[in-house]
């Protein structure tokens, strides 16, 4: 099945480590690494760890591009980027080794023209004309990219469509009626629908009356909602489960989100195959909302025991699912 990423706004994130971090004084690096990086991309490379073969796609940046793209290749990730004006942006993740907190400080990302969007929405529609494969839509936009910017390509793709962003343009994406799946982290889904929910079966209440009632989202079939250090849910029209946290020593948590993804998206596309959005969570030999959640978690995990913003590995994707704590329904 045909799997396409979205990146619109990649980065390249440099992580510093330090033993205690002193605000307002002198901190002394004591690890550094960098990683090309952005939500689409995350997603692609743990993809491709997974065994699956993914197409990054999305905007690169003609003044540094060259490093996302020597990564990709060096990963065997295939791309097929539109190339504007600018740099990539980059993120500095400040990692305190003494109480495994990670400060972030994010950069915008550079300009970007009409035309080179009209540009991506017409490459992405032409990769989904002859497909019922998946589009995974996960990032923020850089600057010049509205907010209604991922609904566009949401009518422009027939398959499934996975979306991981947040406020408004998750709202007008998931207003097309042609979303087949989000991750929200639970800050996000609390912001973007203004509620505040307490506990994993408060969450998967309001997910299955508010978000995947057919009469307000009519191909919503899963929600998973990420809480950290608490876990996740993953509520569907047929059930809703949650599973804790999987006992291991986080390294880097930049990515786990996207990993997650990843784990949704490659259950899905063993399982769910090319079918139709609709009913497919219902289906007797279909999905299966704990194996989605399963997956999930495994490559999340497996992403943040390893540094930086560095993706799950097969090998560690299989030894968290031996490890996996007990998912209950909800």
């Amino acid at each position: 099945m045909k799997i396409i990423t979205v990146t619109l706004n990649p980065c390249i994130d440099r992580l510093c480590t330090v033993s205690h971090f002193t605000p307002g004084g002198l901190n002394r690096v004591c690890l550094v690494r960098s990683d090309i990086a952005g939500k689409g991309i995350n997603v692609a490379i743990a993809l491709k760890n997974l065994g699956l073969s993914p197409i990054c796609m999305g905007i690169n940046f003609a003044q540094n591009g060259a490093e996302l793209t020597q990564k990709l290749d060096l990963l065997g990730v295939q791309h097929d980027f539109i190339t504007a004006e600018g740099a990539i942006r980059e993120n500095l993740k400040l990692r305190e080794e003494s109480t495994g907190i990670m400060t972030e400080i994010n950069q915008p990302g550079a300009f970007v023209s009409e035309e080179i969007q009209a540009r991506l929405i017409k490459k992405i529609a032409d990769a989904g004309a002859n497909s019922d494969g998946i589009l995974v839509l996960s990032g923020s936009r850089p600057q010049g990219i509205a907010a209604d910017f991922y609904a566009r390509l949401c009518n422009a793709w027939r398959g499934k469509i996975f979306v991981d962003t947040e406020g408004e343009a998750l709202k007008l994406a998931l207003s097309t009626g042609k979303v087949f799946a989000i991750k929200p982290n639970l800050f996000e889904l609390e912001t973007a629908f203004g509620v505040k929910l307490s506990g994993a079966d408060e969450i998967a209440a309001f997910c299955r009356e508010k978000l995947l009632a057919p009469s307000r989202n009519e191909n919503l079939e899963i929600v998973c909602v990420s809480m950290g250090a608490e876990g996740a849910v993953l509520a569907t029209r047929s059930g809703s489960f949650f599973c804790p946290a999987l006992p291991v020593q986080a390294k880097g948590l930049a990515g786990a989100g996207d990993a997650m993804v990843a784990g949704c998206a490659r259950r899905t596309a063993i399982t769910g195959g090319a079918s139709a959005n609709v009913g497919v969570l219902s289906k007797p030999d279909g999905l299966s909302g704990m194996e989605i959640l399963s997956d999930a978690m495994a490559a999340a995990a497996a992403s943040v025991i390893l540094e930086g913003t560095q993706m799950c590995t097969a090998q560690g994707f299989r030894k968290m699912l031996e490890i996996m704590p007990e998912i209950r329904e909800i």
